[in-house]
């Protein structure tokens, strides 16, 4: 059954409150706590010299077209097309724009149909003109949306990127759930030629399997973000949407628990050897996590909940969080001995 524009907006405003509630917290298995990062007790470092900074290639690392980062940190996908997701995104986008980091935006599933959502992202760039945005759309969209109207979603949000979701767990336990996964590597594939800007694959909670992210290898895809189990989980959250006696919340029980730990997707890349960027997310809280997902591998590092609950609260607590995160990154980095992110990435800093 076709859903209606005040169905969604219903159903958006549900995720936000339910995601928010612990119980749809998959708290302490996202595997950071098995991973310590080995103390140096004698950096040879100034820790003024200590520099978290990045870059983001915008299509082909040959050309070295490329936007500085102030760090590996990044907004995750979250929600958009309802009022309070438009104040939100206005606020994590003004974050953006002031501290140049990536930011995701939630799915742009209703501008597939509904031209008017658009004005969403128009308001956001009024607000917000440098802010570095990735587009989003979920692959069972992606399977069965005319490619001229995935490419509408990358204009509309003037994107640098464009975030594809994979969600199976989450479609099956939504009543509204799309279910149809046939051709999704073809779709990735088409896509890739012709966006004109990087691809990026990612879970929304559940992780990745090494012949998951070996499948990937060939679809000429910028980066996977493999945002593990650890975090908000979807399959939840959808569980919390249905009444007790209802069939979906009973499953969704179940599996509550589904899902491949944040730091098992990493490692799991690592084993698959892809060519392509590895992003983490999935229950990532503070900056020394960041640390430890980058010394793991991962190129780029999203948080959400904690930006999420910052952004409820406005600009004052949105960089009050991004300065604690950045500052515990740089700690991290310091009482590694590490300079950088590439030291970082490639001393033996983690028992």
């Amino acid at each position: 059954m076709e859903e209606s524009n005040s169905q969604f907006e219903q159903r958006k405003r549900d995720h936000i409150k339910i995601a928010l509630d612990p119980r749809s917290q998959t708290d302490g298995q996202n595997g950071l706590d098995s991973i310590e990062l080995i103390h140096e007790a004698l950096p040879n470092l100034d820790f003024k010299e200590v520099d978290i900074s990045t870059s983001f290639f915008l299509k082909d690392p040959v050309t070295k077209d490329s936007v500085s980062l102030s760090s590996p940190i990044f907004i995750s996908s979250m929600t958009a097309g309802h009022e309070q997701g438009r104040e939100i995104n206005e606020a994590l986008a003004r974050l953006s724009d002031r501290r140049q980091i990536l930011m995701g935006v939630g799915s742009q599933r209703r501008e597939l149909e509904d031209s008017n959502a658009a004005e969403e992202w128009n308001r956001v760039r009024r607000q917000a003109p440098k802010a570095l945005l990735l587009g989003n759309i979920g692959i069972a969209q992606l399977i069965k949306s005319p490619i001229d109207k995935v490419q509408r979603l990358i204009e509309s949000t003037e994107a640098i990127a464009l975030f594809v979701h994979v969600n199976p767990l989450q479609e099956a336990l939504q009543p509204e759930g799309t279910r149809d996964f046939r051709h999704g590597i073809e779709a990735l594939e088409n896509l890739v030629k012709i966006a004109g800007v990087p691809v990026i694959v990612k879970e929304v909670g559940c992780g990745f399997s090494v012949e998951t992210l070996k499948r990937l290898e060939n679809a000429g895809i910028y980066a996977v973000d493999v945002a593990g189990k650890g975090g908000t989980h979807w399959g939840r959250v959808e569980g919390y949407r249905s009444q007790e006696n209802d069939l979906l919340y009973k499953v969704a029980q179940t599996f509550a628990n589904w899902g491949i730990s944040t730091v098992q997707s990493v490692l799991n890349a690592k084993e698959a050897r892809v060519s392509y960027e590895i992003w983490a997310s999935g229950g990532v809280r503070n900056g020394l996590e960041v640390a430890k997902l980058c010394a793991l591998g991962a190129n780029k590092v999203g948080l959400a909940r904690p930006f999420l609950e910052a952004a409820l609260k406005g600009d004052e607590a949105l960089e009050e969080l991004m300065n604690k995160l950045e500052t515990e990154l740089k700690i991290a980095l310091f009482c590694t001995g590490s300079k950088n992110l590439k030291d970082l990435q490639t001393k033996r800093v983690i028992r």
